[in-house]
């Protein structure tokens, strides 16, 4: 008797487990849809604040690099209220381009009346020189290279974007240009992705 039914329970069985296997599937499929009901997508707005929120944070941070690194350059030329034109030439670092050749201007001219020497019995004005220049190439190195890296990780962007935009905002618009270009363009980006993507 048993070897009779055999076949029919291994039927039955058979029958069993496809049936448990397609309801899973059925329940597994009603999760994930409800999971993803359950996480709505963000709204415009939100990304944006989000990106400008991150460009702010990283404009803070480049701030501080550029403070820190200022005052190390004043101590080593000896130039009076170094902490003063450091914090100056951080402020103005904002403004791409412009805002630290300002500083830096402001630095050298200090350095050349402070009637301090860095170097023995050279002119006032070769140390005003030299301050000048090491200021200039703490800037390009900002400007080209720090700014475009970190701005772009902060925001996912490709930091060649981030260079071009100052580029083109300022070579357009000039001083404003420069100052808008990077958060204009996030936010754009920001604005293409959530409805093109």
């Amino acid at each position: 008797m048993n070897v009779c039914f055999l076949p029919s329970n291994l039927r039955l069985t058979r029958a069993l487990v496809f049936s448990l296997l397609n309801t899973d599937n059925d329940v597994m499929a009603k999760v994930k849809v409800k999971t993803k009901k359950k996480i709505p997508e963000q709204s415009l707005g939100k990304k944006i604040v989000k990106v400008l929120v991150n460009y702010f944070t990283t404009q803070f941070i480049l701030m501080i690099i550029v403070g820190f690194a200022a005052w190390g350059i004043l101590v080593w030329f000896k130039v009076q209220y170094a902490i003063l034109l450091a914090i100056l030439i951080a402020i103005l670092s904002v403004i791409p381009h412009f805002g630290m050749a300002l500083g830096s201007i402001t630095a050298a001219i200090v350095a050349i009346f402070d009637k301090v020497v860095f170097v023995n019995n050279a002119p006032a004005i070769v140390e005003g020189i030299l301050l000048l220049l090491a200021l200039f190439v703490l800037n390009k190195i900002v400007d080209f290279l720090l700014a475009p890296i970190f701005l772009g990780a902060a925001n996912k962007v490709n930091p060649l974007i981030i260079f071009f935009a100052v580029i083109l905002g300022t070579l357009t618009f000039g001083l404003v240009g420069a100052i808008l270009a990077v958060p204009v363009t996030l936010v754009a980006i920001t604005v293409w992705q959530h409805f093109y993507k």
